[in-house]
């Protein structure tokens, strides 16, 4: 099309805008009608950054609501418009400079709570070719709980979400965000003092104004990074339960087995995890979840010898370490902290329940790894034969952990490709079976699902006899989501099914087309979240 079109598409914008100001109100009805206007001439004469941008906006506007906007404070929209149609601003372009390609550890994940599918994707790209784990929510409830699940060392919270207040989010997860060194960031294109101060008084690390410039942005998160593990290092308790803490846990481990070979006496090593805990957090909430975990920490640190060590592993995951204990001194040790442990009543409200805990069991030979595998092999043995109980590794323990990764596609060539690529996998200590669906049907109506084992479900968005978003809505439901992993899988121009699948528990999700073999870099990095 010609560029007439294009200016006599300005006029009208510009005839708009001053329609507005006579107003000084307008409803957001009104204003979605605008941008779905926008996107439609916008897109058929050319102006497809402009297309693009509206579409964006659409995902967060309702055609519905009456409720009324101040025109004032729409003039950051309006010069946005006006910058991508004359082409100076794409939040499409920026390209990560490639000293900062995977600067980031592959632990770190980083949380984004904010219902603005444009920004999302802008900030999600460059932080996963940092080496990111990016973890998205659409509102603060989904992301009070994907902060608990998923433990991310980094959070981005939105100050006005669908569902509440960031400063709400805050006043859920501050004081858990602050015991684990979490770095937690308020964004908004509000940056009033008023809003300022109140994220500090929140709990907030940060506040940054949106929109991000992502040249300042990347050398923030790479300061804050090594910060956040500066203070790591100086720190080896974990600050909820009062005992050791993970990399505490590598260097005490470490020393005593270079003690072993110097003076020959063993040690025993336990890996312990409690029983349904995410049944805890779902019915009574993740303060009864954590009440649980110091009630651990405390019983353990009391029923522990001065010479024995004990650690928060992971999540609801601890480990022992009994200097000059065999199995069966340890195994007389685990029988004494269950007793004392399952008789406790917790109680939440009206209700009262307890807690029991599975533990795995393995005598120090001379390897680090070996060992750490034969306890975590003992302990899977403990779950998948009932739980509540100890065992202790042997030759005819060698339970290694199961890992299915499901490819739900349609398209038979999809269904290969990822098949045969997914089949290199290899994990240690993992045993990886890879299963293929044509449909959602098939899938669902499968004897797949055993709860002591590990999947990934890799779904597509659009499928003719069951839509993806019904198969996630009916997985979500069904299945315990602590080993379930679900990444979309979809075409980039579909943000309305990348936000559905979001709102309705997805994981993760894949952009269309895409590498086959740069699937197999993002199950590993999924596989890290479960495993």
């Amino acid at each position: 099309m010609g560029k007439n079109y294009q200016d006599l598409l300005r006029e009208r914008v510009q005839g708009t805008f001053a329609e507005w100001e006579e107003k000084t109100v307008i409803t957001e009805k009104e204003l979605y009608k605008f941008v779905h206007t926008l996107k439609g001439t916008s897109g058929t004469i050319g102006l497809d950054a402009l297309s693009a941008f509206c579409s964006a906006q659409l995902d967060i506007l309702s055609a519905h609501n009456e409720s009324t906007i101040p025109v004032h404070t729409l003039n950051n929209f309006k010069n946005r418009i006006w910058r991508v149609m004359e082409g100076e601003q794409d939040l499409n372009e920026f390209q990560l400079p490639p000293v900062y390609l995977n600067s980031l550890d592959e632990e770190t994940a980083v949380l984004i709570i904010d219902d603005d599918l444009e920004f999302v994707s802008y900030v999600k790209e460059p932080l996963e070719k940092m080496g990111a784990q990016v973890i998205i929510a659409l509102n603060g409830k989904r992301g009070i709980e994907q902060f608990y699940s998923v433990r991310p060392q980094y959070v981005l919270i939105d100050l006005y979400l669908p569902d509440m207040m960031g400063f709400q989010v805050l006043e859920h997860i501050s004081e858990t965000a602050q015991a684990r060194q979490v770095i937690t960031i308020i964004t908004s294109v509000d940056a009033s003092q008023a809003n300022r101060v109140s994220a500090y008084q929140s709990g907030a690390m940060d506040f940054l104004k949106k929109p991000f410039d992502m040249d300042i942005f990347i050398p923030y998160l790479l300061n804050r990074d090594k910060m956040r593990k500066m203070i790591g290092q100086s720190v080896i308790t974990d600050g909820l339960t009062g005992v050791g803490n993970r990399r505490h846990f590598d260097e005490m481990i470490s020393y005593f087995a270079e003690l072993s070979e110097r003076s020959g006496v063993g040690f025993s090593l336990v890996m312990l995890d409690l029983d349904h805990f995410k049944k805890v957090n779902d019915q009574y909430g993740h303060p009864a979840g954590d009440e649980v975990l110091r009630m651990l920490g405390a019983i353990a640190l009391e029923e522990k010898r001065e010479t024995d060590h004990v650690f928060r592993y992971g999540g609801e995951e601890f480990s022992f370490i009994l200097h000059g204990a065999n199995a069966e001194k340890t195994t007389v040790f685990l029988d004494r902290l269950r007793e004392r442990f399952n008789a406790v009543e917790f109680v939440e409200g009206d209700h009262r329940f307890s807690v029991t805990f599975s533990a795995g069991i393995a005598t120090f030979g001379g390897s680090i790894e070996t060992a750490i595998s034969e306890a975590d092999q003992a302990l899977y043995e403990a779950k998948r034969s009932g739980r509540n109980r100890t065992v202790v590794y042997d030759a005819t323990v060698r339970a290694k952990r199961k890992l299915h990764i499901i490819v739900i596609d349609d398209d038979t060539l999809i269904r290969t490709m990822l098949s045969e690529q997914l089949a290199t996998l290899k994990l240690p200590g993992i045993e990886i079976d890879v299963q293929a669906y044509p449909n959602g049907p098939a899938f669902l109506d499968s004897d797949w699902y055993r709860p002591e084992e590990y999947y990934i479900v890799l779904l597509d968005g659009i499928m003719p006899e069951m839509d993806g978003l019904e198969v996630l809505s009916r997985l979500k439901r069904d299945v315990d989501q602590k080993n379930v992993l679900v990444s979309m899988m979809t075409a980039r121009t579909g943000e309305s099914d990348i936000k559905a699948a979001l709102w309705l528990g997805a994981d993760d999700y894949i952009m269309k087309p895409f590498q086959p073999k740069g699937i197999v870099t993002r199950v590993q990095k999924l596989s890290t979240r479960i495993l």
